[in-house]
């Protein structure tokens, strides 16, 4: 590829030698042509083969044409359906989009010793992440499996990401960073940012100007755009940001320690399948204080309540909403039964209306009572990150955002909160027949 160079944090980037190589920050900082490089290595043996990831199918679209024109320098082709780039010695790249979460495990049994993924920050969970790195891999010693990411400082897989590969809030763009995992791997992060991509900034001068224009709009999201700062920001579109700075304004986000002599009272959310969170709460007066928060997927309810029993905390009331009620084909049984049958007695919280309105109404609940809760910065960090990055779906065609939420890993505690808000928790909704509930054996009342 004599008639192309790589710009200087590319070549950075494309001399690492990680297992797990992530590369970007700043948005417009060279990282699509610094993948288009990175798989256009080893393409002289027959037996390569590549596998390029993008979020959707639209996004695929975009990669494919500049593809198309990257590789014919290589005397590479594309062709077929799914696009796949084909070199003249029989080096292939396949390319693949991830349009619902049984498109992780679609690849499993197959190998790819080099695996090129756009816009890492779209894939919301590590664990769907690792699943599909699974993949990336060769019985043919010629070539060491490799990962190459780029990303940019926001989407819902945000937090994993920084977690990972251990990014700093401010990272030193004249740095590489570079982490060991537990099972020995290596994993490089190569931050970039808009200066590093002096070509692209003559191509598009007005690009600077954009984000120049979001900076008054939205401050956070332009120094993750513009910077590349990972310290975090507030989604466009967030329900809950100005009530969340407010907490924070008013140092209502802090240490929120246990009181034995409150009762724990906790209100949870059902997910698909397995996935599930519960919200633990105590409240003195008018004041509520969120102390606790848990997550759990891919784990039964019981195996959830025995958690909740460990805690030790001494319970009081235990909410649920309605399709907890519902009958699971499996078992005939709902996971309200499931739930009493080990020591929980569910309040199912009452719905006060059907549809979309149910859900605006219960987040204008949220925002009215959240002046009156506490949250614990540490037990409750997940949970405070869910409700930052609950966001309203935004409407590419139309340039306005709906009124509806995106559904997402951040739903679940959303929606747990909605629960908490909407429970008139003082006329204790439930019929004077049920029984208080209570964890048999683990934190009685005295």
């Amino acid at each position: 590829m004599d008639d192309w160079k790589p710009q200087s944090r590319q070549e950075i980037a494309l001399s690492q030698d990680a297992d797990e190589l992530l590369y970007g920050g700043a948005r417009f900082g060279g990282k699509t042509e610094g993948g288009l490089a990175f798989l256009a290595y080893d393409t002289e043996y027959p037996f390569y083969r590549a596998l390029v990831i993008r979020k959707n199918a639209d996004d695929l679209k975009d990669w494919v044409d500049r593809a198309r024109m990257f590789y014919k320098r290589l005397g590479a082709e594309v062709v077929g359906m799914p696009p796949e780039v084909r070199f003249p010695k029989g080096g292939k790249i396949i390319t693949g989009h991830l349009k619902d979460e049984n498109a992780y495990t679609k690849y499993q049994g197959q190998q790819f010793p080099k695996m090129l993924i756009e816009e890492l920050s779209q894939i919301a969970r590590e664990k769907l992440y690792l699943q599909l790195i699974g993949s990336c891999r060769t019985p043919h010693s010629e070539i060491d499996p490799q990962v190459f990411s780029t990303t940019n400082p926001d989407e819902p897989g945000y937090e994993w990401i920084k977690e990972r590969w251990g990014i700093p809030d401010i990272p030193d763009f004249n740095k590489v960073y570079e982490k060991i995992t537990s099972e020995g791997r290596r994993l490089v992060f190569v931050p970039a940012k808009l200066e590093d991509n002096p070509i692209g900034m003559v191509a598009d001068p007005n690009y600077l100007k954009y984000l120049e224009e979001l900076k008054e709009k939205d401050y956070e999201l332009w120094d993750a755009w513009r910077n590349g700062n990972w310290k975090g920001y507030g989604i466009e579109g967030s329900y809950y940001r100005q009530q969340l700075e407010k907490a924070e304004q008013d140092n209502r986000i802090t240490d929120v320690p246990y009181e034995e002599g409150l009762e724990v009272h906790t209100w949870c959310d059902l997910g698909i399948g397995d996935s599930f969170c519960i919200g633990y709460f105590q409240v003195s007066g008018f004041q509520w204080r969120w102390i606790d928060y848990d997550e759990f997927e891919g784990e039964s309810l019981v195996s959830a309540i025995e958690r909740m029993k460990a805690k030790k905390y001494r319970y009081g009331n235990h909410y649920a909403p309605h399709d907890i009620q519902v009958r699971e084909l499996g078992s005939g049984k709902s996971r309200l039964e499931i739930a009493q049958q080990n020591g929980v007695n569910y309040i199912i919280v009452p719905r006060i209306s059907v549809g979309h309105s149910e859900v605006d109404e219960g987040i204008n609940a949220v925002r009215t009572r959240f002046s009156t809760l506490w949250t614990d910065k540490t037990k409750c960090d997940l949970g405070l990150k869910r409700l930052r990055r609950y966001h309203k779906e935004f409407d590419d065609k139309r340039g306005v955002f709906r009124n509806q939420p995106v559904h997402d890993l951040n739903s679940h505690c959303a929606d747990m909160l909605r629960y908490w808000a909407i429970t008139d928790f003082d006329k204790r909704p439930f019929a004077p027949t049920q029984h208080r509930p209570s964890l048999k054996g683990y934190g009685q009342r005295r």
